[in-house]
């Protein structure tokens, strides 16, 4: 099982709900990469269209099971990335965040977060957030 401690930085607003500003990671022995995770189904059809919350917590939903599968849990995430698109606005932002810290609400130490990140679009036009993660044991 790895090591976490983590790390907040006074300079920058208290995320500790959802993210730490920084993580130390030791002790582990797999390491588990989770590529970009949209609200997509395998007929290639967004679920909840123009919905960030809701296809946040769709892909978030289906990524704990991914994770659970393949042996790891959310306890074992050391890092997320997320990609919005520009049509997220702030209240969607917050609406997400919140999502976030409904999921990681059980686990002690929680990920490093990498880039936000906006672009124009994703791989479908309805889509409007992708999510990627780093696990460790």
């Amino acid at each position: 099982m790895a090591i976490k401690q983590a790390f907040r930085n006074k300079n920058l607003p208290d995320m500790s709900n959802a993210f730490s500003w920084g993580l130390k990671l030791s002790e582990f022995s797999e390491v588990f990469f989770v590529t970009g995770h949209a609200d997509c189904n395998p007929d290639f059809i967004t679920q909840h269209p123009n919905d960030p919350v809701a296809q946040t917590r769709l892909i978030l939903d289906q990524m704990k099971a991914f994770l659970e599968e393949a042996g790891f849990s959310v306890n074992d995430i050391v890092r997320t990335d997320w990609t919005f698109t520009n049509e997220v606005n702030s209240a969607q932002f917050e609406g997400i965040a919140h999502v976030w810290e409904e999921f990681l609400g059980d686990v002690e130490v929680k990920p490093a977060t990498g880039t936000l990140r906006y672009v124009q679009r994703l791989g479908m036009p309805d889509m409007m957030v992708e999510y990627e993660m780093m696990l460790a044991r």
